[in-house]
């Protein structure tokens, strides 16, 4: 046989690219629900954890201490600055127990007392300045709180004494600054990055320093000059426990004032409404948003210039903003300088916060020189909006009609139109709850007659009678103790005088005529001018306005003519219900009401002196003895009320007789006679 020819090795098979499959979702795996514990693992448990958290505890005590202690000896060596000393100070005042913290302010509160008591005995302006600068340092120790509290009543002219709000001052811008080391450290924290990522340029020296921050000048990546606004450590925690004790110290004045003056202070809204501002100011993101609106507030105005804020590179504790370079309205030889008119300086102060105050309801707080600046082109610069206030629709109403009241018709106006206005004046301010709505209206239009006569005699370079010789009977209807409560003064004023006492002070020093009483009158003119004419018609008003002061014809006059035939119906009517017998006249006797009123404190001491007499022979009569102790006990406390009443006369007789004298000067010398 032939042998077989090898087979050819055959090809191997192409396959098919295989489909890919579409991926499969996988159910999740249900989890195992935890395993229950025994009581006796969960109390093991908590033992390890609270443990560990003592443990915690006790290493950041330690680490707090031994920073205490590296600080003590920097100060000890003087490489501390006085801005680190004293922040030092407050990181540790926030780091106490509450209770150490309550003894330390109300020591604190003691002491000034006594230091403000014992001056005021003395009588002399160097001791009284001596424990104003007492009390001022001892603010500054306390903290940021205690600072703020001094900023706001350094401008209460009406509730602390002008010695000490001259040294209180010192407090709106001499705070002493932190290092520029550890602003870094804070900015760096804050922003989340390196401070060399954000900043090619960064300052270490402060260029100004207050009560919450500092600020230091920076330049971005790209180029663009910035402020950078460093807010102090630890704020929050100090605010927590220190506020608690003012609300306190708050209770406490509203509970022990007097109010002899028939000025209601609202203590406790003030510092309600104060608390509120303050923590608004710690959050810098507010304080951006507040500088947006006042910005938008005077788009209009180019001799008003407001920091442009950059939000990407701010936070609650760091602001960054548009470098504008300043200097302050009081640098008066550097206005000089520039070549600046002193007087234009001082009337766009006034302009500007009346715009605030009237037109927009949203004013700025605290515009002391500090935060109120000029730059070369004479523009004002504003800084620092942390502390903003807006005005309640009520107290906004009622402002503009007390404004237009008083302004209205100008320093020679007739008495006919400066009664009516008076009216309207009062009428404002019961709007803004200034006055109490029971209070007597009479009296108090009366009053108003005399300021806004007062206020017109000022205007013109004339003097005014005595206040007493002519309003005495109802001076004393508004302040005796029934109606002690007439005037009202909402915590909101507080920062409206503040704001105002700031500007009337830079206003005075650049200019020695300055007055802003003089400066509103055409500003609220033009306010009347422009509200009539959105009234009456709009252009068309605003129109015959302008006509008017060209011929000397202007829209009230025409009011007047045309509205007469009504006023002439009007005393028709009013002559024919005097015929009639239907009118009926409201009259006051002053003199009569007083009499009354001394007949009904008398009254009730007769009362109590009968009282006491019947318990005191009835308890003689009674044998058995709870009874008669009884008698006796509620025979003295008659006895008691009734020697109080009879104080109560001689405290009514002292207070008319005051106020029947001719002056004031006289009234102290019968009373210093009588005593």
């Amino acid at each position: 046989k032939e042998p077989k020819e090898p087979k050819e090795p055959k090809e191997p098979k192409k396959e098919a690219p295989k489909a890919k499959a579409a991926p499969t979702e996988v159910a999740p795996k249900e989890e195992k629900a935890p395993k229950k514990l025994s009581k006796k693992e969960l109390k093991a448990q908590a033992k390890v954890e609270k443990k560990a958290a003592k443990l915690a505890a006790k290493e950041a005590t330690k680490a707090f201490k031994a920073e205490r202690k590296a600080r003590k000896a920097a100060m000890k060596r003087g490489d501390l600055s006085e801005g680190d000393m004293l922040e030092a100070g407050w990181e540790e005042r926030g780091a106490r127990s509450a209770i150490r913290r309550n003894v330390e302010v109300w020591g604190f509160a003691l002491k000034s007392v006594l230091k403000t008591v014992k001056a005021r005995k003395k009588g002399d302006a160097e001791a009284t300045r001596e424990a104003a600068e007492t009390i001022r340092d001892g603010l500054l120790r306390l903290g940021p709180t205690f600072v703020k509290l001094g900023q706001v009543v350094s401008t209460r002219t009406d509730v602390l004494p002008k010695e000490f709000c001259d040294v209180l001052k010192t407090l709106q811008d001499d705070v002493p600054g932190f290092s520029g080391k550890r602003a870094k450290e804070i900015v760096a924290k804050e922003l989340g990055k390196p401070i060399e990522e954000v900043f090619s340029d960064f300052d270490e020296t402060p260029l100004a320093a207050a009560s919450l921050g500092q600020v230091h000048r920076a330049t971005l990546k790209d180029g663009r000059k910035v402020a950078v606004k460093v807010q102090r450590a630890g704020l929050k925690e100090l605010f927590d426990v220190d506020l608690k004790n003012l609300k306190k110290l708050a209770t406490l004045l509203d509970s022990v004032d007097p109010k002899s003056d028939g000025a209601d202070r609202d203590w406790a809204g003030i510092y309600d409404e104060s608390a509120v501002l303050l923590y608004r100011e710690i959050d810098y993101l507010n304080e951006a948003r507040n500088a947006a609106r006042f910005q938008q507030d005077f788009a209009d105005y180019d001799w008003v210039k407001v920091p442009d804020c950059y939000l990407e590179y701010s936070t609650p504790r760091v602001l960054t903003m548009e470098f504008v370079p300043s200097f302050k309205l009081t640098d008066i030889p550097r206005v000089e300088k520039e070549g600046l008119d002193k007087k234009v300086l001082a009337k766009r102060t006034a302009d500007a916060f009346l715009r605030q105050i009237i037109e927009t309801g949203y004013f700025h707080c605290d515009p002391h020189p500090g935060n109120l600046a000029t730059n070369e082109k004479g523009q004002l610069v504003y800084y620092d909006f942390g502390m903003m206030n807006d005005l309640k629709p009520n107290v906004r109403e009622g402002f503009r009609e007390f404004c237009t009241a008083l302004f209205e018709g100008g320093p020679l106006i007739s008495e006919i139109e400066l009664s009516r206005n008076a009216k309207r004046l009062v009428s404002g301010v019961e709007k803004m709850g200034v006055l109490a709505s029971g209070a007597d209206r009479l009296a108090v239009e009366k009053l108003a007659r005399f300021f806004m006569r007062s206020f017109k005699n000022t205007q013109l370079g004339k003097s005014t009678g005595n206040i007493k010789e002519t309003l005495g009977a109802d001076l004393q209807t508004l302040t005796d103790d029934k109606g002690g409560s007439v005037f009202r003064f909402p915590s909101t004023f507080t920062f409206i005088f503040r704001s105002f006492a700031s500007i009337d002070g830079i206003g005075k020093g650049l200019d020695s005529e300055y007055d802003i009483s003089k400066l509103s009158q055409p500003f609220i003119e033009a306010f009347i001018d422009t509200e009539a004419a959105a009234k009456a018609g709009g252009e068309f008003a605003k129109n015959l306005g302008a006509v008017g002061k060209l011929t000397g014809l202007n829209f009230q006059d025409v009011n007047t003519a045309v509205t007469s035939p009504r006023r002439i119906k009007y005393l028709e009517d009013t002559m024919r219900a005097m015929e009639d017998g239907s009118l009926k006249i409201r009259v006051r006797s002053l003199e009569n009401e007083q009499s009354l009123n001394r007949l009904a404190l008398q009254q009730g001491n007769m009362q109590n002196l009968l009282a006491a007499s019947l318990l005191l022979n009835t308890a003689i009569v009674v044998p058995f003895a709870l009874p008669t102790y009884a008698l006796y006990a509620a025979a003295a406390a008659c006895a008691a009320q009734a020697a109080q009443g009879f104080l109560n006369v001689k405290i009514y007789d002292k207070k008319q007789k005051r106020y029947l004298s001719k002056s004031f000067a006289d009234a102290g010398e019968e009373a210093g006679n009588d005593a």
